[in-house]
């Protein structure tokens, strides 16, 4: 019976039993990996607790006889309390992180980088000022989709690869078509084929956090309607690259929130 420790985080659980459940966990040695919390629910677990938005060191064993992964012990390495101003923002873009990692990433596959700048995202997520959240969740985005082989084309056209001056000399609004996956120029648009519109400035800002450091995007403040154009972008080239159907629920979550402040203050108007 294989004995294992390593630092990890949570990202999904899965609740069956009233004291058990399956803990979905990225951990730094070995990836993404499901393993059983067997009576971890429990009040009078003696075990330390797993703590959501936390790095933690957990030690576990495989069973040969289930073939699969079971807790032992738990300690709190370092908690990520997201309690400064915009706590339900910081929450949803770090559960939309870690819903991305959870739909993306093969199990048992080492992704040591990846790891450490899952830790670093959280800790951006954690102490930023909340108006440049959406630009370090954007960064987080567009640097996990490289990391996994779905690099968008943002600086050249996607079908004849011509330049798009794409910092500085772009003044009109930009096609994105997501089934192609980057920008086309207008010598290679097609009628009748979808393509999300950007602006000049929605395109240089996701040019721009296309390459920038967590540190780097955690000075460029991004409007919410912005920011929402943006992630639908992402999102539908994430689909049609990767096949995945749905949206994120996490920041679905954001939006309704919204809506119903928006809601709100027109009533009270």
């Amino acid at each position: 019976m294989a004995r294992e420790k390593s630092e990890a985080v949570i990202l999904k659980t899965f609740n069956w039993a009233e004291s058990s459940r399956t803990v979905v966990m990225l951990s730094r040695e070995f990836g993404k990996m499901p393993l059983i919390d067997k009576g971890g629910r429990s009040i009078t677990s003696k075990r330390g607790r797993l703590i959501p938005f936390s790095r933690l060191e957990i030690g576990f064993h495989y069973s040969e006889k289930t073939e699969r992964g079971y807790i032992n012990d738990v300690d709190l390495l370092e908690q990520f309390s997201f309690e400064r101003e915009g706590t339900l923002g910081r929450l949803a873009y770090g559960s939309a992180a870690c819903e991305l990692l959870y739909l993306l990433l093969p199990e048992e596959e080492s992704h040591t980088l990846l790891y450490d700048y899952l830790i670093s995202y959280l800790r951006h997520i954690d102490t930023a000022e909340k108006h440049y959240l959406p630009a370090i969740f954007l960064a987080f985005f567009l640097r996990l989709l490289s990391h996994l082989g779905y690099h968008p084309s943002l600086a050249y056209c996607i079908d004849c690869g011509k330049e798009t001056n794409h910092r500085t000399k772009i003044e009109k609004p930009v096609l994105f078509s997501p089934e192609r996956g980057g920008v086309v120029c207008p010598a290679c648009q097609r009628e009748g084929e979808y393509y999300i519109g950007l602006s000049a400035e929605s395109y240089r800002v996701l040019s721009r956090l296309q390459t920038a450091s967590l540190d780097e995007a955690s000075t460029v403040p991004i409007g919410y309607q912005e920011a929402s154009l943006l992630i639908d972008t992402l999102t539908k080239f994430l689909s049609y690259q990767s096949g995945l159907v749905s949206g994120l629920k996490s920041l679905e979550f954001l939006e309704k929130l919204r809506n119903s402040h928006l809601t709100l203050e027109k009533d009270s108007r």
